[in-house]
């Protein structure tokens, strides 16, 4: 894959911290391809109830009931993820749940071993489903995240990004940096701008309570070195190439090149001008014009390689289908989620959030979009070889003990290999006790 980057002037400058979008206004619903015998209503749980979100959403329900009149689509927003896993979690012990439901990958987990939703191959490729061809244009990466390990698709794509490398042009210009392609250009190129109190990257791993950007990058390096985050269904974390990625970050914060911190240090640090690169996901693009405030323009680029490929981590949630809906809510459900990909739809959506469309057939749609915010271009490109969040209910447990270790590793200088051996048996702990 071609890399692209791109660079955005002061004039261009977000004044707020959410994604000011413009485009192809509201989404061109197909002519419905079934409809209900009678009327049905469906409940939607979800957290989309912020900022652009909300309206987004709540205008994408409004067209889909005019295609489809029989289905009426009841939004129960929640304030977070957090308590939207709470609200799901306690209306399936209540025998209560919504319709369908945002969830994570892990959640789906849970959820599909105590039988609370239901595998939508039935739907996906029943006379409602879709066309191969349609299913070839799904990115890669989306299309391997609706799959639980047992081989079934279980979760349907909604609110999805990934990781992108921010840079301050000024200085890599004046240092006479290329926008680095590769891991190794870019520890090169972090080394040559650290100089006169600036360095090259901010970054927070989070806790093990906790994991951050941090871990999710590491995450990716990971796969860039051509290791794996799962093998055969458990942990692999203190692998060959999780040792040298490890030791990448180690040299690079010895060399003063990269600094750890909390908060969002990178969008702190580039934005002070103290930087010049942050790694983060494409939702953190207008926090972080917001943080420049014009002193200067941002490039943006897709994650550089590394000696084993592309890696990526894969952000946002999916639908799920509850089992207590009745066979109609089932079906208006199915459709409304299949109807929410499509490629007006998921256009539309990108456009005024800030997620990714998870088809590559809606890039055609968001042309003169795209023309004005190339970067959502970069980023959608990057899903065909991003990796979803892991769908065990253990991986929360997991990823702490990877964040902790990582910390570890960068704050207090213990020998990678070292780090990642005690957290790889922590975390073959938390499979084991999950059963």
């Amino acid at each position: 894959m071609n890399k692209l980057s791109v660079k955005f002037g002061i004039g261009s400058v977000v004044a707020t911290v959410i994604l000011i979008v413009s485009g192809c206004g509201a989404s061109t619903s197909p002519k419905p391809k079934a409809t209900p015998s009678g009327p049905v209503t469906i409940s939607f749980m979800e957290a989309m109830s912020s900022g652009t979100l909300k309206p987004a959403l709540e205008q994408l329900v409004a067209e889909f009931q005019a295609a489809y009149p029989k289905i009426t689509v009841n939004l129960i927003a929640e304030p977070s993820y957090s308590v939207l896993q709470q609200k799901e979690e306690a209306a399936i012990a209540a025998g209560n749940p919504p319709t369908i439901g945002q969830a994570y990958e892990n959640w789906a987990s849970s959820y599909a071993s105590s039988k609370a939703i239901i595998p939508l191959a039935s739907f996906v490729n029943g006379a409602n489903g879709i066309t191969a061809a349609q299913k070839s244009k799904f990115w890669t990466g989306i299309w391997k995240d609706l799959y639980l390990p047992d081989g079934k698709i279980w979760m349907w794509p909604f609110n999805k990004s990934d990781f992108v490398m921010y840079y301050n042009s000024n200085r890599l210009s004046a240092d006479g940096v290329s926008v680095p392609t590769t891991w190794s250009q870019f520890a090169t190129a972090a080394r040559t701008v650290t100089k006169g109190g600036d360095w090259g990257l901010s970054m927070d791993p989070g806790s093990s309570t906790g994991p951050a950007n941090g871990t999710e990058f590491y995450m990716s390096l990971i796969e860039a070195y051509g290791g794996h985050w799962i093998v055969n269904g458990k942990p692999d974390f203190d692998s060959p190439a999780a040792i040298q990625a490890a030791t990448y970050l180690q040299s690079l914060v010895k060399a003063g090149a990269v600094k750890v911190g909390t908060n969002y240090p990178g969008q702190t640090a580039m934005g002070a001008g103290r930087s010049a690169f942050d790694l983060s996901t494409i939702a953190s693009y207008g926090y972080n014009m917001a943080a420049i405030g014009g002193k200067f323009p941002m490039g943006v680029a897709a994650f550089p390689s590394g000696p084993g490929g592309q890696g990526n981590a894969l952000e946002g949630t999916n639908i799920v289908i509850f089992s207590d809906a009745t066979t109609a809510q089932r079906d208006a459900g199915w459709t409304f989620m299949k109807w929410l990909t499509e490629p007006g739809q998921t256009a539309y959506w990108a456009e005024h959030t800030g997620y990714l469309p998870v088809t590559e057939a809606a890039l055609p749609l968001m042309t003169s979009y795209d023309s004005s915010h190339p970067y959502q271009e970069i980023a959608a490109k990057s899903l065909d070889y991003a990796t979803g969040t892991p769908p065990y209910g253990w991986w929360t447990q997991a990823s702490g003990e990877l964040a902790s270790a990582l910390e570890s590793i960068l704050i207090n200088n213990v020998s990678p290999s070292s780090a990642l051996k005690t957290a790889q048996q922590q975390a073959l702990a938390a499979e084991a006790s999950a059963g």
